[in-house]
């Protein structure tokens, strides 16, 4: 496994991209070969000498390569897929140079995501521990608002059961948890079968469902997908524009719905709240948010809430 990153960022948060990017110079023992940062149409304070920095020898300073690109609108690419475009672009290159190693991965981080030092070490470690092709989900904790620090000891990602049950070794098929667990905060896929089943949907809002979306297409074409505990990130606080997410949540919902009809089957169904959301029902009886799927499914004992 060979990491390129890819960071979207837009508005006025290049302060946490400041971050974002210092966690990565901490990562051991090894870095990432590069990191892609796509910018989201303009950025507040943004100078482009400031962040392509080349490496130093020794290979101690993780290579930036900027991609600007207009504010997304759904129908236009996503920001994601542009990042995953240019890593494809820097290996022709490079191959054709024989510089450097292909890049067969893509990690994808929110630019508000400070990542641990072994993060990197744990995805490779699974793929090393079980050498399957799959999509590597990892958590990532919200930091309290004023705290600009790695908190171990919080647990407040929603996926915490899953996580804490399921080895980065087990390899999850047809698993509709598992693909609604795909947050691109920290994510990572292996760029053939990323490109092979589409990436993300140009159509949806960035930031919003698109990574969802994806998780269910995973499912769909039988992608396997992993927990991988140790992967951990912290998401920096920010204030929430809740309006605007309702209304893109009201619009995007029902096309996740459209696109994919079998989830019906698996117990997700489209309810009027938060805008629109997706709630389950598992095989048990119970009903809730999809923000408590992993919850619940620890604790349940019924089988069978399948995918397809």
């Amino acid at each position: 496994m060979v990491a390129g990153v890819v960071i979207t960022v837009g508005g006025d948060r290049i302060e946490n991209l400041r971050m974002c990017l210092a966690s990565l110079e901490e990562l051991e023992p090894r870095k990432p070969e590069y990191a892609v940062v796509v910018l989201d149409g303009p950025v507040d304070g943004f100078q482009k000498d400031e962040w392509e920095a080349v490496r130093r020898p020794g290979g101690k300073q993780v290579p930036v390569h900027i991609v600007e690109a207009p504010k997304h609108e759904p129908g236009m690419e996503q920001p994601r897929n542009i990042g995953v475009r240019k890593i494809q672009e820097l290996n022709r290159h490079n191959g054709m140079l024989r510089q450097g190693y292909p890049v067969t991965h893509a990690w994808f981080l929110d630019s508000d995501i400070i990542v641990s030092p072994s993060a990197l070490a744990s995805y490779e470690a699974a793929m090393e521990d079980l050498d399957v092709e799959r999509v590597m989900v990892g958590p990532y904790d919200w930091l309290p608002e004023g705290v600009r620090e790695q908190l171990p000891e919080i647990q407040n990602d929603i996926r915490w059961a899953s996580f804490n049950s399921i080895p980065p070794t087990e390899a999850l098929v047809n698993d509709l948890s598992a693909g609604l667990a795909c947050l691109g905060g920290n994510l990572v896929w292996p760029i053939d079968q990323f490109a092979r089943i589409g990436g993300f949907w140009s159509e949806l809002h960035h930031g919003r469902c698109e990574d969802g979306e994806l998780g269910l297409r995973a499912v769909a074409c039988g992608t396997p997908i992993s927990y991988v505990v140790g992967a951990r990130g912290w998401h920096l606080h920010h204030p929430e524009n809740m309006p605007l997410k309702l209304e893109r949540n009201e619009r995007d919902v029902p096309m996740l719905n459209e696109r994919h009809p079998w989830v019906q089957g698996a117990g997700l169904f489209v309810v009027e709240e938060d805008g629109k959301r997706f709630n389950v029902q598992c095989p048990c009886g119970w009903q809730g948010n999809t923000a408590e799927i992993w919850d619940h499914k620890g604790k349940c004992e019924e089988e069978g809430w399948g995918a397809v």
